[in-house]
């Protein structure tokens, strides 16, 4: 796939579910926001992310979703524990990354990009989720998922300084698209990895 047509694919997946995705990134960010008032209410932040990370795939996929849906899928089976782990290697990975001349941290920020889908949708162990992104990113392209990444992180922060306030308010709007982005380059990463796709026929 060439990078516009992750664009056109987001788009096209969000559409059918559009404002059910807004309405739970916005429980999302409200949950987020008062779990991060007291340093134990910080510990519930990455589980939130799975659960929500859980809702954009099936939203993805297809699967009938509602509003409120999956928020609390990150404090069951164990997934709480990989939550804090995945979030505490790969923030530690990646600042480290980026205190080391900054290169460092811009290639794990993208190669890693894939692995909390994998922890949430595979179950992989955090670090196995991690390695396996790195594979990933690089069979679908490394400069591919940077410039799609850039360019989505760039126009909206373009967004929100040409338009104050509005802007950020705008910004909110766009997100359910900007989700379905990073579910369609997931998608197309494990499309073609027969290790996953036998994983999936096992569960089943």
């Amino acid at each position: 796939m060439k990078v516009e047509e992750f664009f056109s694919e987001g788009i096209k997946l969000a559409k059918p579910e559009y404002w059910t995705i807004f309405f739970n990134y916005i429980i999302f960010i409200l949950l987020i926001i008062l779990a991060s008032v007291t340093i134990i209410g910080l510990l519930v932040v990455p589980a939130l992310m799975m659960g929500f990370i859980q809702f954009i795939l099936r939203a993805g996929r297809g699967e009938k979703v509602d509003v409120g849906d999956s928020l609390s899928w990150g404090f069951q089976d164990g997934m709480w524990l990989n939550s804090l782990i995945f979030s505490f290697i790969a923030g530690l990975g990646i600042t480290i990354g980026f205190l080391l001349l900054v290169v460092p941290g811009i290639y794990l920020s993208v190669a890693w990009f894939l692995g909390v889908y994998l922890l949430v949708d595979k179950g992989l162990k955090p670090m196995e989720a991690l390695e396996k992104s790195r594979e990933l990113v690089h069979e679908v392209g490394f400069w591919k998922v940077l410039i799609i990444l850039l360019a989505m992180g760039m126009g909206m922060n373009l967004i929100a300084l040409v338009i104050p306030f509005f802007g950020s308010l705008a910004l909110l709007f766009l997100y359910p698209f900007v989700w379905m982005v990073q579910v369609a380059i997931y998608q197309r990463a494990i499309k073609g990895d027969t290790k996953l796709i036998d994983a999936d026929f096992q569960e089943d």
